[in-house]
């Protein structure tokens, strides 16, 4: 992204979070309002639809995003809290945004252009070397170039100590710079009339460092939990024996 795009498009995005004054108020009433842990769902191919059910059999906190908003009834899997910040995913699945009675935060960049009812947008900001890492959410939460790394800002100020990561393989199937299915668990959530443009990894990966240094430093541990996959910033943990640590 070059300099002045840069400074253009957080600008413009800085602009429309300052007009959600109900959304920022909002936000401000999740500070450390949980402790314990939670699991951040990315719709890597690793993760399994038994994986969902058995957080939901378990009561745990869970934080999903993008499309696997069009498996909620299906599978069935009812998540804490749902996050787009995507223009083409908002577009591809308005409706099951629109119509979903549980807790969504949207990126408040297209806040006036969707007029999604009920939803809490946050003001979202692109900044690099190094990568900014939000403690205050109702201000602003920084981009990574993925909403996964939203999400990790979101649950570090609400207060949980573990973090916990599945399905986030941050490993792409893509061709001509877009994404395959191969890159998704279920094929319904890729959308084969709209091309995603493929992630920016590199970015990605410098997101991710970042929030491993700043979550060490305050006490938060994020695992990854994710089926194989190429994350290797994160300590390593087995989904199963963490639930059935639980269970017992």
């Amino acid at each position: 992204m070059g300099k002045v795009w840069q400074k253009c498009w957080n600008a413009l995005n800085y602009m429309y979070g300052m007009f959600q004054a109900g959304s920022r108020k909002h936000l401000r009433s999740y500070r450390q309002c949980h402790s314990g842990r939670c699991f951040i769902i990315g719709n890597g191919p690793s993760l399994k639809e038994s994986d969902l059910e058995n957080l939901m059999k378990l009561g745990e906190t869970t934080f999903a995003c993008n499309s696997l908003i069009k498996l909620f009834e299906a599978i069935p899997f009812t998540p804490t809290y749902y996050f787009a910040q995507d223009n083409k995913i908002i577009l591809d699945n308005y409706k099951e945004i629109e119509s979903y009675k549980g807790t969504r935060f949207i990126k408040a960049h297209y806040a006036r252009r969707y007029h999604i009812k009920g939803v809490t947008y946050y003001n979202m900001l692109f900044l690099k070397n190094p990568i900014g890492f939000s403690k205050k959410i109702d201000k602003v939460v920084y981009s990574g170039q993925t909403v996964t790394y939203s999400m990790i800002q979101f649950a570090a100020y609400m207060g949980f100590k573990e973090i916990y990561l599945i399905g986030v393989d941050c490993n792409y199937s893509a061709g001509n710079d877009v994404i395959t299915k191969d890159s998704y668990f279920n094929p319904q959530l890729f959308n084969s009339k709209r091309a995603y443009a493929a992630p920016e990894v590199d970015t990605n990966l410098l997101a991710y460092a970042r929030a491993k240094e700043v979550c060490d430093r305050m006490g938060i541990k994020i695992y990854n939990a994710t089926r194989g996959g190429k994350l290797e910033i994160f300590e390593r943990a087995d989904l199963d024996t963490v639930l059935d640590n639980k269970k017992q």
